[in-house]
């Protein structure tokens, strides 16, 4: 196969601290695979998602997944997508590389600083610089790409430029040097849940309270209130009825590389289970301090173990507990149970009503629950690769994520005709542009220090509502006659000679 310049971004040398983005609203049947070795499982709100995690919606579903750098990822129906790339390397940038695989994507979001942002098609990608809404269609034969608002970078193996708002491309992946340049986007329905969603993200007023987290924001202004203490400032307090207790709504689920980390069932425990901590104070009862800590935990708890029991608490903003210390804020009645064995993958404490009277005398005090046994079908586990394309960043500039067949081969296929399920309206025949690709050897150098193929072909643009005119083939010329010499000229007639006259 014959591999192009690369043109992605390139590999971290060395990673920093995980990231993890957040399952938030979604309806209907969602799906999520967190590794090659997991089995599907229904999605559940405030589920962390880590690199290489797949997201799927059935049928008529949706969801919204927030990223840790305040960007927004949603999927229509039947789509499939996947957090390619999602590190922070040891300098604190961030690379983001989400792939569409099939169906419709929003994608909300800017690259902050010297952060990498870049959502991938079958056939091209899109880098965001200072912020851009973006509309994504990966429908076979087709991919289509569409900026509603801000300046995206496109880039395919044949071609890169700026995608301003109001602008869609369309491309076959097939045939990457065919591509179109629409000045007007046609509406979707569900263009109007994505912007309403945009309006909710924005407008919230927790985030001068928490400038440093971008996401999870909103649910802190629809379901608490923020107050004053004397030794924190500003803390969070929920609208939760009397007796509740943080971290009993939920479960704990076990992360390679994290440990047991917090599910919550409440509609806002993103952040206050996994920033800062919780206090209780007399008179306002249980409040969030959010700290000044960016670090993802799975939950900052202290743990009581014995052979079938576990039990765990909150601990106290700025506590360094260490057992068999007691904490600070132990007391029984603050403190959550559920049955334990050393298998379990997931710890549930719904439905659990063996409360122990004497606790401290039937369990101990431990820093953190031991791990299950790492199964051994993970070992075998194999994940295809998106039709996306190769979704790592690559850091030989000899090759590429999308590889493109040999001439030959493209050629001697015709290009499919559009498919109309994807089109709003009577489908139309849209005209073709043929971009003829770069000379291998010609490369250019862009700001993030890889080479990138140079566009040297033209990209027809129609204005709103123009007709394009089908393109026809014009009929062969036919071979005009031989030219026919033309006949001689008659003789000239001589006069007869005069007879003799007898």
């Amino acid at each position: 196969m014959k591999r192009l310049a690369l043109w992605l971004l390139p590999i971290a040398l060395s990673a920093g601290q995980a990231r993890y983005a957040r399952v938030g609203d979604f309806d209907g049947a969602v799906q999520v695979q967190l590794q090659a070795a997991d089995d599907w499982q229904p999605a559940r709100r405030n589920l962390p998602l880590r690199e290489s995690s797949w997201v799927r919606t059935e049928g008529a579903a949706r969801v919204e997944v927030e990223l840790d750098d305040g960007s927004v990822l949603r999927l229509g129906p039947d789509s499939l997508a996947e957090l390619s790339d999602y590190t922070r390397l040891s300098t604190g940038q961030r690379i983001t590389l989400i792939s569409l695989d099939h169906g419709l994507a929003y994608f909300t979001g800017a690259a902050g600083g010297k952060d990498s942002l870049v959502v991938a098609v079958p056939g091209a990608q899109v880098s965001i610089g200072q912020g851009a809404h973006l509309r994504l269609e990966a429908r076979d034969p087709l991919s289509l790409i569409a900026a509603t608002d801000g300046v995206a970078r496109f880039s395919s193996p044949t071609a890169e430029f700026d995608l301003t708002p109001g602008q869609m491309v369309k491309l076959d992946p097939g045939h990457p040097a065919r591509f179109v340049l629409n000045r007007e986007i046609p509406p979707l329905e569900t263009d109007r849940w994505s912007e309403e969603r945009d309006k909710v993200l924005l407008s919230t007023t927790s985030a001068a309270h928490v400038p440093s987290l971008g996401y999870g924001l909103a649910d802190l202004d629809a379901y608490g209130v923020w107050v004053q203490s004397a030794d924190f400032g500003a803390v969070w307090k929920p609208k939760a009825p009397a007796g509740w207790a943080p971290f009993r709504n939920g479960e704990w689920r076990w992360y390679d590389g994290l440990g047991y980390t917090w599910i919550g069932d409440d509609p806002w425990g993103w952040l206050p289970y996994h920033y800062g901590r919780w206090m209780q104070q007399e008179g306002a009862g249980w409040t969030w301090a959010p700290g000044e800590s960016t670090v993802f935990k799975p939950g900052e708890v202290y743990w009581l173990k014995s052979a079938r029991l576990v039990g765990w608490g909150a601990l106290a903003p700025g506590e360094n507990w260490k057992p068999p210390d007691q904490p600070r804020q132990y007391l029984n009645a603050n403190t959550t149970y559920a049955g334990y064995t050393p298998e379990s993958l997931e710890i549930d404490p719904a439905g659990f009503a063996a409360r122990p009277r004497a606790p401290l005398a039937a369990a101990v005090f431990v820093q953190a629950l031991p791990s299950p046994p790492f199964p051994a079908a993970r070992l075998d586990a194999f994940r295809p690769p998106l039709r996306a394309g190769g979704t790592g960043a690559v850091s030989v500039s000899t090759d590429t994520a999308f590889e493109v067949p040999p001439a030959s081969q493209a050629d001697a296929q015709p290009a499919p005709a559009p498919d109309p399920a994807y089109t709003n309206g009577p489908p139309e025949a849209p005209p073709v542009v043929i971009v003829q690709a770069p000379p291998e050897e010609v490369q250019v150098p862009v700001e993030v220090d890889v080479p990138v193929p140079v566009y040297t072909g033209i990209i027809v643009v129609y204005p709103p509502g123009y007709k394009a005119p089908v393109p026809v083939s014009a009929p062969a010329p036919k071979t005009p006659p031989k030219p026919v010499a033309p006949p001689p000229p008659p003789k000239p007639k001589l006069p007869e000679p005069d007879r003799p006259v007898k």
